[in-house]
């Protein structure tokens, strides 16, 4: 990178630091609005930017193979912006996104900090928000600031988004790209939660189906009635030996034949929570388990849950145990989609960051249901994710989520990169 540009950046690190700073001063917490919005739409804006909002699920969004109702709803004050500048080029446009939202303030409850009171200290940025992902809002913001900076006319289409991230993407991105807000190529802003950083390039997104497994027994009171009924935890348990036989098989059935996982299981059954109806003195008569299947190609969500019944419905005849139980879809639903990892785009992208980190060994990370899967899967794009280390403390552990100054500004540095590298 231009050395003019290099140095642009260390001369303004306060005021880009400053950015991240007041998005996390302004509230976005999880279901309590986005007031930090406000502060994003500004900045496009005043960088030339044509700005659109919108806000919840369409009725189209529904019926997408993706589309997982989250069960929850945003009040009237929480929004998804838009930013686009026209270029009239025919060279292939970009779009940057990354998701103003963050954990809920709850969350900071054991730290003894005001969470949109960011701190900076020992080179890091605490604040609600620092890490995910209002580090990588403001990464995107700055860069493309920077890059305007020094060419004023990319020569290409870009396109910013600043979305609703949680609960699956059905409010943000998947909704986004069902209204047409794509581009050629996209870049997705996400600090790497792995720790991996800038080496991790996200370029694989597994499947995800979430199901429910409801087993039925039969009557009977053990205080008041010797006679034993029908237990539905141990009709279940019958259940569970099956779905760890079957998760076993695919898992030697199926394998990653790329990337930094090569060779490894690409499916994965688990068994969540368990749960049924009665108390220590009765016989449940209902019993449900909560399982995550993770996968990849072949498989399609339909394959995915298409086989693992047709597995339990053979077990559960040869067992005498028809019309006891059923499986249906809840929860998370993802399909598989991938950016195979010597495509030009990505290759552009490693090249940027080689140059402001050093020369790295990539870590092709697969992620269940990453956004990134979206502007592939329906925006006919080529995307990648990719940001720094991060550490995003477990709920309850007291501690604070952070973001290196130094990654936030080689953040910067790469994206600048990327975007005046774009043309051709």
């Amino acid at each position: 990178m231009d050395e003019k540009i290099l140095s642009y950046i260390d001369r303004h690190r306060e005021e880009m630091i400053g950015t991240l700073t007041g998005l996390i001063a302004s509230p976005s917490p999880d279901l309590g609005g986005t007031n930090a919005q406000n502060l994003v739409e500004n900045v496009l804006m005043e960088m030339g930017f044509e700005t659109e909002v919108f806000q919840g699920i369409e009725e189209s969004v529904r019926g997408l193979p993706d589309f997982c109702d989250p069960g929850v709803s945003y009040p009237a004050d929480t929004w998804n912006l838009v930013g686009r500048k026209k270029s009239g080029s025919v060279h292939p446009s970009l779009m940057l996104f990354a998701h103003i939202d963050t954990e809920s303030a709850n969350a900071w409850g054991e730290t003894g900090q005001d969470p949109f009171s960011p701190v900076r200290k020992d080179g890091r940025i605490f604040g609600l928000g620092a890490a995910d992902d209002k580090g990588g809002v403001a990464m995107m913001l700055e860069a493309v600031r920077t890059a305007l900076r020094f060419r004023p006319e990319l020569g290409y289409d870009l396109t910013v988004l600043s979305i609703l991230g949680k609960h699956g993407g059905a409010f943000g991105t998947l909704t986004a790209m069902n209204r047409g807000y794509t581009a050629d190529r996209t870049l997705y802003i996400h600090p790497a939660e792995t720790g991996h950083g800038f080496q991790e390039i996200k370029n694989i997104s597994l499947g995800i189906l979430d199901l429910k497994l409801t087993v039925r027994g039969g009557p009977g009171v053990l205080h008041d009635d010797l006679s034993p009924g029908v237990n539905a935890n141990l009709r279940l348990n019958r259940f569970l030996t099956w779905l760890d036989e079957y998760g076993r098989d695919m898992r030697r059935k199926y394998c990653f034949d790329f990337g930094s996982f090569r060779g490894e299981p690409s499916y994965l059954l688990n068994v969540g929570s368990v749960h049924s109806d009665a108390g220590c003195g009765g016989i449940p008569q209902t019993a449900e388990c909560l399982l995550r299947v993770r996968f990849f190609h072949p498989l399609t969500l339909t394959q995915a849950e298409e086989d693992l019944r047709r597995f339990l419905i053979g077990k559960a005849r040869d067992a005498g145990l028809e019309g006891t139980w059923d499986l249906t879809a809840c929860g998370m639903r993802a399909q598989p989609a991938m950016i195979p990892e010597d495509h030009p785009f990505i290759q552009l992208t490693k090249r940027c960051i080689d140059e402001i980190c050093g020369p790295q060994e990539f870590i092709h990370q697969y992620h269940g249901g990453s956004d990134v899967r979206f502007p592939i899967l329906y925006g006919n794009s080529v995307c990648v994710g990719i940001g720094p280390a991060c550490v995003l403390p477990e709920k309850g552990s007291g501690q604070m989520e952070w973001i290196s100054e130094e990654d936030y500004l080689n953040g910067i540095r790469i994206l600048t990169g990327i975007l005046l590298s774009c043309v051709g």
